[in-house]
């Protein structure tokens, strides 16, 4: 079967891939936006399907309204025993251990180590039983990063026994921002693999040795080269059960986030060499016959948000609700759409497309609802019941200790008084301009055309709300449909 790459064109920032049986599994970061971690299935390792998420939730206080640039930072997926384990770090709450016999069903949480500034575990779980953790540090929390450090676990996995050996610094070496290791097992050698220098211009390394605390040999095995595919690092390297190797990591593409590219894995002298002599490939072709699956974008809502959506926070039952068949959203409190929990928004599989929502709202004061692409300077659309308007929301970051500065600001506004609308968002090349009507017959354009930018560490995101901006709790807005339509889009995708 041949393939393209990207294999998705979504923000599947930090992809790690594991394979049990015929099937392939992966997961990717999700920062402050919950369900976190997704888990998406393959049976070709190109086509992928959205099956559930490893955190329904985040057990802290934090993450109970949004926490941009917090959550979820590269997590890992091992198997062993009949139980799947996803190992995350949260910058200042610690390790974690998400675990589930069905990967497509219920996570269970595990609270591994109450510990600030580790950051990208990833397990080894070796043929005697034993569980080992490799991890990198944040320098925004320790003061230093740029080093690799392995520590001996309980054999199940679930507490961490010392205080760990350094196995990499990335200073001797010339190497800067190491991160995101993943750990492995292969013909009685041990091997990291591991990015390096910074998210758009890095590269990717394979670190060797014949001891698991080292010393371990290092080489760049991918770098962008001669070809248009920047950054091509961070990811998961799986062998594929029919003879052959890959490796899935991610490439920036700024508002459209890190989507994932599969390249080839061969061996010389003992070394991964991946992609084309080290260079990323456009496509090429995979042992496994085509395996059709996708992720779901449009919704009707007939059982409420679909796996497709994540909220901005920890999510809320008070934030929706299901009343004779019709998806409903709160009005919940926020001075402003940034900092709203019930933004409720999915990742873009499309470059260039119209996002169409049908809602009804019967307004109380202070209540809107609408769409928005999100970022850190962000466009939205919404109807209060007298107007529809489009505003531009900015954020200003000050420090970690100290909330966001967010303004926003009126663009644009029109009368609508009629409780039904439909808006349409159309995002064309990283900009997005807003329509409004009835129908799609008598859409009219509102406000200019935006750009899209990203937010904490994600791309723009496209979504919906509901919100009071009087800071209570108000009425409710009922979403009759969310219709994504790609247009004259080069769908990158295979």
């Amino acid at each position: 079967m041949k393939f393209r790459n990207p294999i998705l064109y979504g923000d599947y920032s930090d992809p790690d891939v594991i394979r049990v049986g015929e099937d392939f599994y992966m997961i990717s970061s999700s920062f402050t936006y919950l369900p976190g971690i997704p888990v998406l299935h393959s049976r070709d390792l190109v086509h992928w399907e959205l099956i559930g998420y490893a955190a329904e939730r985040l057990p802290f206080p934090a993450y109970d309204v949004p926490a941009h640039k917090k959550g979820t930072w590269a997590p890992s997926i091992r198997y062993r025993n009949g139980l799947f384990h996803v190992y995350v770090c949260l910058p200042d709450e610690g390790l974690m251990d998400f675990t589930a016999r069905d990967p497509a069903g219920r996570w269970d949480f595990h609270y591994v180590k109450d510990v600030v500034g580790w950051i990208d575990p990833c397990p080894l779980f070796m043929e005697d039983g034993s569980a080992w953790l490799v991890h990198g540090l944040a320098a925004s929390r320790m003061g230093m990063n740029n080093m690799l450090y392995i520590h001996r676990m309980s054999d199940d996995g679930f507490s961490v026994l010392d205080k760990g050996t350094l196995v990499y610094n990335g200073a001797d070496h010339g190497d800067v921002t190491v991160e995101g290791p993943k750990i492995y097992q292969r013909q009685g050698k041990f091997w990291i693999l591991c990015p390096a220098g910074g998210v758009a211009p890095g590269y990717q390394l394979a670190l060797r040795s014949d001891h698991l605390l080292g010393p371990y040999e290092r080489r760049i095995v991918l770098r962008q080269g001669n070809t248009p595919v920047n950054g091509p690092h961070q990811g998961g390297w799986i062998e594929d059960g029919k003879g052959g190797d890959w490796f899935i990591h991610f490439q920036d593409v700024g508002v459209y986030g890190r989507v994932p590219h599969l390249q080839p894995v061969n061996w010389e002298s003992g070394w991964p060499v991946m992609g084309k002599e080290g260079e990323p490939v456009p496509g090429g072709d995979t042992p496994f016959p085509e395996a059709p699956a996708s992720i779901p974008v449009s919704d009707d809502f007939r059982n409420g948000p679909g796996l497709q959506w994540q909220w901005q926070a920890n999510p809320n039952p008070l934030w929706w609700k299901m009343e004779e068949g019709r998806f409903r959203l709160r009005c919940a409190p926020s001075p402003n759409l940034f900092q709203a929990g019930q933004f409720l928004s999915q990742l873009m599989q499309y470059r260039n497309f119209d996002m169409d929502v049908s809602l009804r709202l019967d307004p109380e004061t202070g209540d809107e609802a609408g769409l928005a692409m999100m970022g850190y300077r962000y466009p939205l659309i919404s109807v209060d019941g007298s107007s529809v308007r489009v505003r531009t929301g900015a954020v200003k970051e000050i420090s970690r200790w100290i909330p966001d500065q967010v303004t926003e600001t009126e663009e644009a506004s029109a009368e609508w008084t009629a409780p039904e609308i439909l808006l349409r968002m159309q995002v064309r090349e990283g900009t997005v301009r807003f329509f409004y009507g009835s129908g799609e017959e008598n859409l009219r354009p509102l406000g200019k055309t935006y750009p899209m930018t990203c937010g904490g560490w994600t791309g723009a995101r496209p979504g919906l709300f509901a919100m009071n901006r009087d800071g209570r709790w108000g009425g409710w807005a009922q979403i009759a449909f969310c219709r994504i339509t790609p247009k004259n889009d080069p769908d990158p995708r295979p």
